[in-house]
């Protein structure tokens, strides 16, 4: 009898969810106002990542004068497309991102950035070594009031500091966040000023010819990875110690049910798992760039 009403239980709750709760969810969802920018500016990583990958192998085709004409393909093709995407990258879905942050998770924001008092006509820091215990940034080096500027579009703009946030409510590892953030914007940096001068040398058709450009792009290769990596960190670091922003703490949202040797043992599992699936990626894709688009003297 009690299995029975248990059973019904559940299942009138199920109904609820899903007549009335997930549909309001799924609402709730697409009309965030934070998804679209989050799923362009993702979306466009995959797109640099893409972009870079056959333009590093299309380099190396070229400097090793193998397979050259799909070398001249990959490289123009890859030049341009990165680069347009790079630059999407940044503005506007990366910028509204860093603003929609600004407004909704200011404490998050502040520790991105290194700001730890609340300043007016706050720059940009370009370089520095956060100093949470002195609450200070070393050795910094910024450009004047341009964070206030893209932040509110005004250059004395208050930017709030962590100083202005109760701790408990700070990101657990500041120091990890702080250089995530600017590992990220400084790849992506980098990767868009590379690829505007390749898309410079492409319009003047000296491209192919310039070895040291070749070069680089070849060099490039692992930079997108990174800088993906570096802003999936900048987000799960950036929310914390929340699940659900405001609403819901990180220590709230772990299950009673698993033990940490349970977590640990998983995921030492999935860390194995993914080194010996790198390992084979590597293998695999180094093996077909060898190989080329098509065989020798075909």
């Amino acid at each position: 009898m009690d299995t029975a009403l248990n059973v019904h239980r559940l299942h009138f709750a199920l109904t609820i969810i899903y007549h009335y709760l997930f549909p309001q969810l799924t609402i709730g969802l697409f009309t965030n106002p934070w998804l679209r920018w989050q799923y362009l500016h993702t979306m466009l990583g995959a797109v640099v990542t893409a972009s870079i990958v056959m333009t590093s192998v299309g380099a190396f085709y070229l400097l090793v004068r193998r397979h050259e004409v799909y070398g001249r393909t990959f490289v123009s093709l890859g030049v341009v497309t990165g680069l347009i995407a790079a630059m999407l990258l940044a503005f506007p879905t990366g910028d509204r991102q860093a603003r929609f942050m600004a407004m909704h998770q200011p404490v998050g924001f502040a520790a991105m950035e290194g700001v730890f008092g609340t300043v007016e006509g706050a720059g940009l820091v370009l370089i520095g070594q956060p100093d949470v215990e002195r609450m200070r940034l070393d050795n910094p080096l910024e450009v004047p009031g341009i964070l206030s500027f893209l932040t509110h579009r005004s250059w004395s703009a208050e930017i709030k500091g962590l100083a202005a946030f109760a701790k408990e409510d700070w990101p657990h590892n500041i120091p990890l966040l702080y250089y995530a953030y600017h590992i990220m914007v400084g790849l992506g940096t980098i990767l868009m000023a590379v690829l505007a001068v390749a898309t410079v040398l492409l319009w003047q058709r000296t491209l192919y010819a310039a070895r040291w450009m070749l070069w680089i792009l070849m060099l490039l290769l692992p930079f997108p990875y990174i800088a993906n990596t570096a802003g999936w960190m900048t987000a799960e670091l950036g929310r914390q110690p929340w699940v659900i922003y405001g609403l819901m703490r990180t220590s709230q949202g772990y299950s009673v049910n698993v033990s940490a040797g349970n977590a640990l043992f998983s995921l030492l599992g999935f860390m194995g798992l993914y080194a010996a699936l790198s390992v084979l990626f590597l293998f695999l894709v180094g093996r077909k760039i060898a190989q080329g688009p098509e065989p020798e003297g075909a």
